[in-house]
């Protein structure tokens, strides 16, 4: 055989066995892959805070349904899609319960990443689980200071922090000038005393006069001197920082007592407030949503055919958004990401700077907190009105309220 003749074969060989080797690599990839993309997290669907979650389940559930119609995510390492799957536990409210079950999904169940739970105290305590285990943690309902502020790595929140919760509300009243003072009455809870210290100066930036502050114990049932003193300063808003059963409390008995300020915000306005309270008394209260109907960001299609296929009514359980955000961060970076390896999600989900249905979304480099503000609504005859920015808006601020 020719020397000519011997290179083009040895050429070949060489050729057939790079191709052989991409083969076998492609093969392996494959084949290795997981059977599925572990998602783990914990929902309230007992305890006192499963009034405002219990049936978020069901929303993973189907928004993982819709992925998985499509093919699931592709994911890089493997060169093909992957379905999703949830794996999700009752954490009942509880502190204790919740660290209980996300140890179980790190260590037991295998997952690739983890949704937090309900609440700042529970955040807080289930995040550390996650750094403790290097998994990746995408904090979907908390956005106290105290979570993102620890030196942790191995944690991102899609919500900004609590001090900003009521940004848009105090620019709507800024731009229409009618309130003159304002009452603050704060629970003394993490989140509640978080929104309030934001809450406080930003009244005062937009020139309102804080009249009265009072931070009241978290478990208090009887209102009845705080409500005494509030009659006596007489403010045109009394803006009510903290979580549901504490605002029902509140706001049930400054009704009895005849405190009838131009305006009530409760921060947490949503269905165990208005249930608890009547339609008829929670009519013109403003508070916060993180989306409604309407508010056309990113891809709200998908969220809507989510809530259609679930049943889950946003004027019932409006924080049921904030998971959306979450869905769409680890989406895209589960998509981004060269593997599913701890690190590489992490990374992956560091470096997002996407438009979710709620506005862009980027994490603190420092932090891990994201950008995300809620929106301020006002219930109308049982519907929730978005009021501000202007662009999204899909009603008018009624104020002061019409007397009861």
């Amino acid at each position: 055989m020719g020397r000519g003749r011997r290179r083009v074969l040895e050429r070949g060989l060489v050729g057939c066995g790079c191709l052989l080797l991409l083969l076998v690599a492609i093969g392996q990839a494959q084949s290795t892959a997981p059977e599925a993309i572990l998602i783990g997290g914990t929902i309230a669907q007992s305890g006192p805070m499963s009034a405002e979650v219990w049936p978020f389940k069901k929303l993973m559930d189907v928004w993982a349904d819709l992925i998985n119609e499509k093919g699931g995510l592709h994911v890089k390492a493997h060169r093909k899609k992957l379905p999703v799957k949830f794996v999700v536990y009752d954490d009942a409210s509880k502190q204790e319960t919740a660290v209980k079950f996300y140890e179980r999904l790190i260590t037991v169940d295998r997952v690739h990443l983890v949704i937090g739970p309900y609440s700042s105290p529970l955040t807080f305590a289930a995040s550390a689980v996650a750094e403790k285990h290097g998994i990746p943690m995408v904090a979907a309902q908390a956005n106290s200071t105290a979570i993102f502020t620890r030196g942790f790595n191995w944690l991102v929140g899609v919500i900004d922090d609590g001090p900003k919760w009521s940004n848009h509300y105090f620019e709507l009243l800024r731009a229409e000038g009618k309130v003159k003072t304002i009452g603050f009455v704060i629970q003394d809870t993490l989140h509640a005393k978080e929104v309030g210290s934001g809450a406080v100066p930003r009244a005062r930036d937009i020139g309102l006069e804080v009249v009265f502050e009072e931070t009241v114990q978290a478990n208090i049932s009887d209102f009845t001197p705080t409500i005494t003193k509030l009659k006596a300063a007489n403010p045109d808003l009394i803006y009510v920082s903290a979580f549901p059963p504490f605002a029902i409390g509140f706001y049930k008995q400054a009704l009895e007592l005849g405190l009838n300020p131009r305006e009530y915000h409760i921060i947490h306005h949503g269905a165990a407030f208005r249930n608890a309270v009547g339609d008829a008394n929670a009519n013109y209260v403003t508070g916060e949503n993180y989306w409604m109907p309407g508010i056309r960001y990113g891809q709200p299609e998908v969220f809507e055919e989510v809530l259609k296929r679930t049943g889950i009514r946003l004027e019932d359980y409006p924080w049921a958004s904030i998971h959306m955000f979450a869905f769409e961060a680890i989406q895209a970076a589960v998509e981004q990401a060269e593997s599913l390896q701890p690190a590489a999600l992490l990374s992956a989900l560091k470096g997002l700077d996407i438009i979710t249905i709620g506005g862009r979304l980027r994490f603190d480099p420092k932090t891990g907190q994201g950008t995300l503000n809620p929106f301020p609504t006002q219930i109308q005859h049982g519907k929730y009105v978005t009021l501000w920015p202007q662009e999204i808006a899909t009603g008018a601020h009624i104020y002061p309220r019409p007397a009861p």
